[in-house]
């Protein structure tokens, strides 16, 4: 497992870890022409995402944005997302605001990502060879945050309440030094290392470990032997539930 955290033993038998499920949307995806001009005019930007969480303060985190993609003299492609991120930026050369796109069709055109840290954004964008910062807000996100720092395709993650145009600055040079940084006294690079990732994440098979895992837990031989046993069928009342005294058989 190219991300794999813990022990496997730790999680019981019942209980099947597998690795990440994709859907490939890019292969149908046909992008505005205005995206795709703007792509084509210049270098690989960073995107940015917080997708469907309500941020508190979307003006106060879009000029944070917009400062440090300045001051590292990067396009940026942002997602508004329902947090509104972005909208009181004007598009331009250096600044593309979108709504929706596929995660494997734009990240393939981003040299990094910069998001919150769910699952699936994470595992979109170290498959597509992104080295990846992380805002979490909750739940696991932390957790990604930690992961990615800790396997070199990114920086330390920086809690939503401690963002701020220094740590973003700062995360964006991490992900753009071509120089050779230390974890563990270990020396890495950091497009060297997200490449490693994606390449292991390419060789998984995620969709054949969920349905293994489900013909392995999913009691399909237990009442081959007694079919006698299988419970009756019993009509479901829709009339009954609201208490009338007929019913329909289903």
């Amino acid at each position: 497992y190219a991300l794999r955290f813990t022990c496997l033993a730790d999680w019981g038998p019942k209980v099947d870890v597998v690795v990440f499920c994709f859907l490939d949307l890019a292969s149908n995806y046909e992008p505005p022409d205005s995206l795709a001009e703007w792509l084509e005019a210049g270098e690989q930007p960073v995107y940015i995402v917080f997708d469907s969480l309500v941020i508190e303060e979307p003006e106060k985190m879009t000029n944070i944005i917009l400062q440090a993609l300045e001051i590292t003299r990067q396009r940026v492609v942002i997602n508004r997302g329902w947090g509104g991120l972005g909208n009181l930026a004007e598009p331009s050369d250096s600044v593309y605001l979108v709504d929706n796109c596929p995660h494997d069709w734009l990240f393939q055109r981003c040299f990094a990502v910069v998001h919150h840290g769910v699952a699936g954004t994470t595992a979109a964008g170290l498959k597509a060879a992104c080295p990846t910062t992380i805002v979490p807000f909750f739940g696991d996100q932390p957790f990604w945050g930690e992961r990615v720092h800790a396997r070199g395709v990114g920086p330390a993650p920086i809690p939503a309440d401690e963002f701020s145009l220094e740590k973003l600055v700062d995360a964006i040079r991490f992900m753009l030094d071509p120089n050779i940084f230390t974890i563990f006294f270990l020396n890495f690079q950091v497009k060297e290392r997200v490449v490693e990732i994606a390449k292991a994440m390419d060789g998984e098979d995620g969709v054949t470990g969920a349905v293994n895992a489900l013909h392995r837990h999913f009691p399909h031989n237990k009442f081959e032997d007694k079919p006698e046993s299988l419970p009756a069928r019993r009509g479901l009342s829709i009339r009954r539930c609201f208490g009338y005294s007929s019913y329909t058989q289903w």
